[in-house]
């Protein structure tokens, strides 16, 4: 058996009562964490740039809801705009080993299809899981296959088809066509170039991917063909056979703040070196951060807009060092403009280290030294980013982080509603999700 067989079948066949309790469980902690990210991400300008276009431009049957837009449009761009918003504060979860955001890439188009054939929270669970374990693949066959970072959207497009297809039901042939499709017109993107020039487009690809996903799934039922798909790929797919047998997103990561991952390993050291001698930002004269090369190249000037301030190691750490936290409320253009931020910026400089490079992506870490007005040194050690699988979050803290994101949003009622709905999701159907959504 093939690989593209081999995964049409594992697509075809998973159920929930199939599932051990732990992937169960981590699939409802990825659903809630999703929603929240969406709901607090749906505010951003790219939101509604992408709805305005998507109301000109993509008219068609109302069954999909956009999130937080007051409107339904066509599967296809609900997915597109759904796609931006959920990765739209950089806040969403991610897989260290193809540095990128299977959650996001795959929800728009759950969301979507889900909404479109009336399916319950159990349906919406399997195609979730499917939608993780084939987007975990497809990046780590990707990456290889090209030589080159690519970003969510690259491989997401495949995943976002397998979960479609799985909602749809599709026949294996037409499922296959689908993954097919989704490769051959998902976004190849150009990630690094993507991190040292911040901005709407493209975002991780995630949006472009999803919508391709979409498309796929719902081309591939109508007859569109397509080409086999990189899971077929014999000299690099091993791990697709492990589809059913090893549940790789038992080791995502959750991120506890709103900007790339590869800053929070800084944040934390630096909020530990504060902590622990009892340090205000007044009391530092330089901070000096050892990373990868990727972090450093992140960008270093005063963010203007959402995304450099998301694709930033600097901006995060000096907000945590002079607000003692760094959640989305700090993603305000007030912020930019905030004077001590950016004096304490001033202070701070990011390095290569070797040692840290050599570990990346397996492991994303960072070292800060402060050194105080009095000339006292502070080093922090290698530190570890908070929330992958090896350093998790608690239960407890990965509800909070939802409250968080969503206080602003909605009441304290509706908050306990999804967290209790979403505890029991497969004895829901999706539209009592949706309602709050909307």
């Amino acid at each position: 058996m093939d690989g593209n067989t081999y995964a049409v079948k594992f697509i075809q066949n998973l159920n929930l009562e199939m599932l051990p309790a732990p992937v169960l469980k981590q699939a409802k902690i990825c659903l809630l964490d999703l929603v929240g990210a969406s709901l607090a991400g749906a505010k951003v300008k790219g939101a509604k740039i992408l709805l305005d276009f998507s109301t000109q431009q993509m008219r068609g049957v109302k069954e999909a809801t956009v999130i937080r837009g007051n409107k339904k449009l066509p599967c296809v761009a609900a997915s597109l705009i759904n796609g931006f918003i959920a990765n739209a504060l950089d806040i969403d979860d991610g897989y260290r080993k193809i540095k990128g955001h299977p959650g996001a890439a795959v929800f728009p188009t759950l969301l979507a299809i889900s909404e479109k054939i009336g399916a319950t929270g159990k349906q919406l669970l399997e195609a979730l899981v499917v939608g993780y374990e084939v987007a975990i693949r497809a990046g780590e066959i990707l990456h290889s296959h090209y030589g080159f970072y690519h970003g969510s959207g690259s491989w997401g497009a495949i995943a976002s088809a397998a979960a479609a297809a799985k909602l749809l039901k599709l026949p294996e042939g037409e499922m296959g066509h689908a993954l097919g499709i989704a490769e051959a017109f998902a976004p190849l993107v150009p990630e690094m170039r993507a991190v040292e020039f911040p901005s709407m487009a493209p975002k991780d690809g995630i949006p472009w991917g999803a919508l391709v996903g979409t498309s796929a799934a719902l081309l591939a039922q109508k007859g569109f063909t397509g080409i086999p798909s990189l899971l077929g790929d014999s000299k690099r797919n091993k791990d697709v056979f492990t589809l059913g047998k090893e549940f790789k997103m038992m080791k995502l990561y959750f991120k506890p703040y709103p900007c790339c991952r590869w800053a929070h390993p800084a944040i934390e050291g630096l909020s530990e070196i504060m902590g622990s001698e009892k340090l205000a930002y007044k009391d530092i004269s330089k901070v000096t951060i050892r990373s990868f090369s990727e972090a450093v190249s992140l960008c270093q000037t005063v963010p203007t807009t959402v995304e450099e301030a998301e694709y930033h190691v600097l901006f995060p750490v000096a907000v945590t060092a002079v607000y003692g936290e760094f959640t989305p409320k700090y993603l305000d253009e007030k912020y930019f403009k905030d004077k001590k931020i950016a004096l304490f910026m001033g202070k701070m400089v990011i390095l290569k280290d070797p040692k840290i490079q050599g570990e990346f992506p397996d492991k994303c870490q960072s070292e800060v030294e402060v050194v105080t007005n009095r000339g006292k040194r502070y080093r922090s050690g290698l530190i570890a980013a908070r929330g992958d699988f090896d350093l998790p979050l608690s239960e407890g803290e990965l509800e909070n982080k939802f409250v968080q994101m969503t206080k602003e949003i909605l009441t304290k009622k509706q908050i306990n509603s999804i967290i209790e709905t979403v505890k029991d999701f497969e004895r829901y159907h999706v539209k009592d999700l949706v309602k709050f959504l909307k």
